[in-house]
């Protein structure tokens, strides 16, 4: 607060100037209130990202890009080529645009929707799996982003993680890259088959696990679910 000394015919008088002082305050009060309505506005939109990535309201989130009819097979066919005993049923993902593709699966199996969009989850005798997209990013290759990304990430994160075999292969004239690793527990050891299925988007992969002991028996099946994959809008 600064102040000035005045001389009138004997008589002092104290101006203080105040005006500047409370000029000053009121800026750094309104300076302080931008600031905490900002920060109050950055908490509020991440909690609301965080909710829509991974909390409560990620299901809806995901939900809303699932297509019904994704869910409901459109063709029955009683036999399928290698596999003439078994019933087939033919499902049609129409979940995300040019990503429509078609899979044949046993009527015995349990086939539900997945987490995202674009997905399934399935249940059979001895196993479990799953049919999903994945996104490649631009400056990458399938394969180069199995071997630098998916395959490290799996060494950290499934126990007992050994790899069996990796091979380039052809899915209905479209690039594919078959994975098969053995994986550990509950002292279990069992074998995972994974498909990369290159797309004109994003890429298939099909994934489908069981006991070591049975899946060199259940392959055949497993196979010939894959070799059936096929991308409907290229």
């Amino acid at each position: 607060m600064a102040g000035y000394l005045f001389n009138d015919g004997g008589s002092f008088y104290y101006y203080f100037e105040i005006d500047n002082c409370q000029r000053y305050l009121k800026k750094r009060i309104n300076m302080n209130k931008k600031v905490i309505f900002v920060f109050i506005l950055t908490i509020i939109a991440l909690l609301i990202l965080a909710l829509f990535s991974f909390g409560p309201l990620s299901n809806k989130r995901n939900a809303a890009g699932i297509n019904p009819s994704s869910l409901k097979p459109v063709s029955t066919e009683a036999a399928n080529k290698g596999n003439a005993s078994i019933a087939w049923n033919l499902y049609r993902n129409r979940d995300l645009k040019e990503n429509y593709y078609s899979v044949q699966l046993p009527q015995k199996w349990s086939v539900s929707v997945g987490k995202k969009a674009g997905s399934y989850s399935v249940n059979f005798s001895g196993g479990n799996g799953t049919i999903s997209l994945m996104d490649v990013p631009d400056n990458s290759t399938l394969e180069l982003f199995i071997l630098s990304q998916q395959e490290p990430q799996f060494k950290k994160t499934i126990p007992g993680y050994h790899r069996v075999n990796y091979k380039k292969l052809s899915v209905q004239n479209n690039e594919a890259y078959q994975l098969i690793y053995q994986s550990s527990k509950d002292n279990e050891v069992y074998e995972t088959v994974k498909i990369y299925i290159a797309g004109s988007d994003q890429a298939g992969v099909l994934a489908f696990t069981a006991k070591q002991t049975s899946f060199n028996e259940t392959y055949p099946l497993l196979n010939s679910i894959i070799q059936n994959f096929s991308w409907e809008n290229k």
